[in-house]
């Protein structure tokens, strides 16, 4: 689970203008389990004219460097960032320690507009779209296994092969 009051502090240090930019692009596109500000103020970078922000400098040249699919990137985590938003407050810190349907593998929750939530043995289950939602009721314990699978895998602290966030990067 993100520390809140760590993100919160961490985004207070852009500029308001970069903080609403920020915030509604929520994720960095580098890494996109990787909350802005959960690795201290997010990085500005401007690619085709766009600001663009990412979790650290390991990911800054790579954006830079992939800057048309890193811009799909982005509007795809702002569509799905203001889908989550449409949930109730509770609902949207479910969602979010989800973040991908448990039956289309890679499909971020909010993608296909807001999330669709069932009650599966008790237990908060989202959905990327209620097209999913005969499968996810069929199988009800592989789908409760799959969305615990997706939130231990979410947790675990990111990392790329060449860097450690929050360590200095590479000097080359």
């Amino acid at each position: 689970k993100p520390d809140e009051a760590k993100i919160k502090a961490a985004m207070a240090k852009l500029p308001e203008a970069d903080r609403s930019a920020a915030a509604a692009q929520r994720y960095c596109p580098m890494m996109d389990t990787v909350r802005l500000g959960a690795m201290g103020a997010p990085l500005k970078v401007v690619i085709e004219g766009k600001p663009v922000f990412v979790c650290c400098a390991g990911c800054k040249d790579e954006a830079v460097e992939h800057g048309k699919e890193t811009l799909a990137t982005v509007e795809k985590l702002k569509k799905a960032t203001a889908a989550i938003a449409k949930l109730p407050a509770a609902d949207q810190v479910l969602a979010e320690a989800q973040l991908f349907c448990p039956i289309q593998d890679g499909s971020r929750l909010g993608s296909m507009g807001m999330p669709v939530k069932l009650m599966l043995e008790g237990k908060p289950v989202f959905l990327c779209c209620k097209g999913c939602e005969d499968a996810a009721r069929k199988n009800t314990k592989t789908t409760l296994a799959k969305v615990e699978e997706i939130k231990k895998a979410n947790a675990t602290p990111a990392h790329h092969d060449d860097h450690q966030h929050g360590a200095a990067p590479k000097k080359n």
